[in-house]
């Protein structure tokens, strides 16, 4: 429970394939007993560290507190557990509630039942204890958030401490088709091992989310410094004066970078949504972008003659021309253009990716949304 807010358990969610980068994470930011699970990272840490987490953690979706773990065998046992949780401790009646509920049972098959029963006994025991009054739900913007997670028999009850998923930084307001996901493009560029001092670049940038990403690691910026609105907000206990403190804190944090951001699109409707979206991070000065097609690149005097460039190119679902054809294209662009790079491409596309005639120095099999993806590397000599 919340009782003792020196020892929480958290479970931290992420996206399939950075559960390493999280952990490093989370072990820099003071996490204890850090351990990685599918799509998740598990820790010890005190009510401040949740702050921090929500704050800080690039590559998180989620920060869960541990409430409850037991055993159950069918619902009324369900019903019970969750009736016996003192919830009026926790939040008050009048905010709204949403229940997420995640099932691999044989018992228990469908997990709106289980979100059911869940707010049944919420509403229940707060009935009891609150005069008849109950609280209300809200599926779109709840005031608190409950997680079911439920595993054949083991059952997890958790209160959800983000709120809307930790992808949603709130700079981004215009975005192109099929947008890459923040916490996505966060961990592309911790997986390449970028040292956020030499130059960084996207020779396809879209709306920008890459180049945003990356300023924000080059200046040790918390990477939701823009959100106002976090769960743990509307927690009783929750503690304004010790959020307010870390939050100071985190901006005092940040640090030069002498190196450049630059991004490159040829779509010139969208580098006006990328412009956007960086002067709503506060990195117009901080970030460049041209205009220039990367088959036919032609901007050698605002390339840095070396540094890192991560990019997505288009793939089928973004894309109606010919995508193979497209690849080839980028490959030869990067053979002549980025000389002294070391390059990654994020792509859905296998049979674009065997159009990039270089050798591979890494290939990460990640998920973009539902669809197999990958990250490849390659070194380009001079």
């Amino acid at each position: 429970m919340l009782n003792n807010t020196d020892h929480l358990n958290i479970l931290v969610k992420t996206l399939p394939g950075l559960e390493t980068v999280l952990a490093r994470e989370i072990k820099a930011l003071g996490g204890r007993q850090v351990r990685e699970r599918k799509r998740a990272v598990s820790c010890m840490g005190d009510l401040g560290f949740v702050y921090k987490a929500n704050l800080w953690l690039r590559t998180a979706l989620r920060v869960l507190v541990t409430l409850e773990e037991t055993k159950i065998r069918n619902e009324k046992e369900l019903y019970k557990k969750v009736l016996a949780l003192p919830w009026e401790d926790l939040f008050e009646v009048h905010k709204s509630i949403a229940i997420d509920a995640t099932v691999f049972s044989r018992q228990f098959k469908n997990s709106l039942f289980v979100a059911q029963r869940t707010k049944d006994a919420i509403a229940d025991r707060f009935r009891e204890k609150a005069n008849g009054q109950r609280p209300n739900v809200n599926t779109t913007q709840p005031d608190i958030r409950i997680n079911i997670h439920l595993n054949q028999e083991r059952l997890t009850i958790s209160l959800d401490s983000s709120g809307e998923s930790l992808h949603k930084r709130n700079y981004r307001q215009r975005v192109d088709r099929a947008p890459i996901n923040e916490v996505l493009a966060a961990g592309l560029i911790a997986l390449s091992g970028w040292d956020k001092k030499s130059d960084f670049v996207d020779p396809m940038c879209g709306s920008g989310t890459l180049l945003i990403e990356a300023a924000f690691m080059a200046y040790n910026l918390p990477p939701n410094v823009f959100r106002k609105s976090f769960c743990f907000r509307n927690w009783r206990n929750f503690d304004d004066e010790l959020f307010n403190l870390i939050f100071e804190k985190s901006l005092e944090k940040e640090t030069t970078f002498n190196g450049k951001i630059i991004g490159f699109d040829s779509d010139r409707r969208v580098l006006s949504k990328a412009r956007q979206n960086i002067r709503r991070a506060l990195m117009q000065d901080q970030i460049e972008v041209y205009e220039a097609d990367l088959t036919q690149f032609d901007q050698q005097e605002v390339l840095p003659p070396q540094g890192t460039a991560i990019f997505n190119p288009p793939y089928d679902v973004k894309l109606s021309a010919n995508v193979e054809e497209l690849y080839y294209q980028i490959s030869n662009s990067l053979k002549d253009n980025f000389k002294g790079y070391n390059v990654w491409v994020f792509s859905a596309s296998a049979e674009g990716l065997k159009k990039i005639h270089l050798k591979a120095d890494t290939k990460i099999p990640l998920m973009n949304a539902k669809l197999e993806s990958w990250l490849v590397g390659y070194t380009i000599f001079k």
